[in-house]
């Protein structure tokens, strides 16, 4: 196909909610143009055969997949994975880790920034989820490597990162917390609030200070008695009920988060608030069995979830497609609607909705196509073609 063509005959899920049959047309890497019905026009068409097109699927959280972790490979081979899977786009995540790995992470990363990557997912930067954290909240962490959140070590962190860095948890509750909030804001970086039990007025202090994602709700969140009887809300209740949270993280595996409180977060924030994460560790995508981790501990797999030696919650098995399908099976919410979860709400809340996200002129041709089941069907990268695999939930890569 011509740099210049149009895909045709399809059912458009923008990527806003909205459903309508039309054709794109491509030109460059780029949409050049959405429009109803079939395309008209002179160029080259493809003719979709009524199959359903959206953006690329966006993935805020990967720590891993495909038996390729961040600190021990290089990330293109984890991302040229991860397109096959219809994922155009990839913010990498790392939890609390020791400094030297951390420093690992961060010179692989800077590597991978000086070359060329084609026929692999986008590179959006660096989640890092650890290591400001609470110490005994640390999750599948482990708590001794957390760090207070100072000025000096944001500014470290920051250092490793470079301008890779997008996003950083600081948990209400850690040590000098309301400080580091304050210094990453300065930095102009996103803050995200995650395994903490503080009180809910301490919680409104670390959003005050700059705080505006709520990470994986409901996971790692503890609550507590305010008296007997009387629940003291959680870092949870606080993040859905205050409007400056802006958007909700939320792992769809069936696991981390029970049903009734899949429906309880889309009814207090919305749809267009939810962005649907994978939080996928090394297993993801490969057979069930134990994965290495950087800090030296073997997870295990199983049922698309990672468990610690101890038997502890960590990351999801399973990937995006596979979330987003459970998401649609457990709210009831229309897949033409749904996908936004996981394609313009990610690309708004890191200031990328004009590049990618949307089926809109000038953003870039990452496209995927669905059938009426959400199976992948196809996917685009700047507008060529990528060999896709269709069984999300279990695969073997080469």
């Amino acid at each position: 196909m011509t740099k210049h063509h149009a895909l045709t005959h399809c059912t458009l899920w923008p990527g806003d909610g909205s459903r309508r049959s039309g054709h794109v047309v491509l030109k460059d890497g780029i949409i050049e143009s959405v429009g109803d019905g079939p395309y008209r026009g002179d160029l080259p068409a493809e003719n979709l055969d009524g199959l359903c097109l959206s953006p690329g699927l966006i993935d805020l959280m990967v720590c891993g997949a495909c038996g390729r972790t961040l600190d021990q490979d290089d990330p293109g081979e984890l991302l040229r994975d991860y397109i096959k899977l219809g994922v155009t786009s990839c913010q990498m995540c790392t939890g609390t880790l020791p400094w030297d790995t951390l420093e690992r992470i961060g010179e692989n990363v800077r590597r991978y920034q000086t070359g060329t990557h084609d026929g692999a997912a986008r590179f959006l930067g660096v989640y890092w989820e650890g290591p400001f954290m609470v110490p005994k909240l640390a999750g599948a962490s482990l708590g001794k490597y957390t760090q207070p959140a100072s000025r000096e070590n944001v500014a470290r962190l920051l250092e490793l990162g470079r301008d890779a860095t997008t996003m950083v948890n600081v948990s209400p509750g850690a040590e000098q917390d309301i400080e580091g909030i304050r210094a990453l804001r300065d930095a102009g970086t996103i803050v995200s609030m995650a395994h903490a039990d503080s009180t809910p007025d301490h919680v409104e202090a670390c959003i005050e200070a700059g705080t505006s994602i709520l990470g994986h709700v409901w996971n790692n969140n503890l609550g507590s008695l305010a008296e007997p009887g009387v629940q003291c809300p959680t870092i949870d209740h606080v993040g859905l009920t205050d409007e400056r949270i802006k958007f909700v993280h939320m792992i769809c595996d069936g696991t981390h988060v029970h049903p009734v409180i899949m429906r309880l977060v889309l009814r207090c924030k919305g749809l267009e608030r939810i962005c649907i994460v994978t939080d996928a560790l090394p297993g993801a995508g490969c057979p069930d069995g134990g994965f290495p981790w950087p800090d030296g501990r073997t997870f295990h797999k199983s049922n698309g979830v990672h468990r610690t030696p101890t038997g502890q919650l960590a990351g999801s098995g399973l990937l995006l497609a596979d979330h987003l399908r459970n998401f649609i099976r457990v709210t009831g919410v229309p897949a033409h609607e749904a996908i936004r979860a996981v394609t313009l709400n990610p690309a708004v809340s890191l200031g990328l909705d004009q590049e990618i996200g949307i089926l809109a002129p000038g953003r870039q041709a990452d496209l995927a196509l669905w059938d009426s089941n959400v199976q992948l069907r196809r996917v685009w990268r700047n507008g060529k073609k990528v060999e896709p695999i269709s069984n999300l939930a279990e695969i073997t890569l080469p």
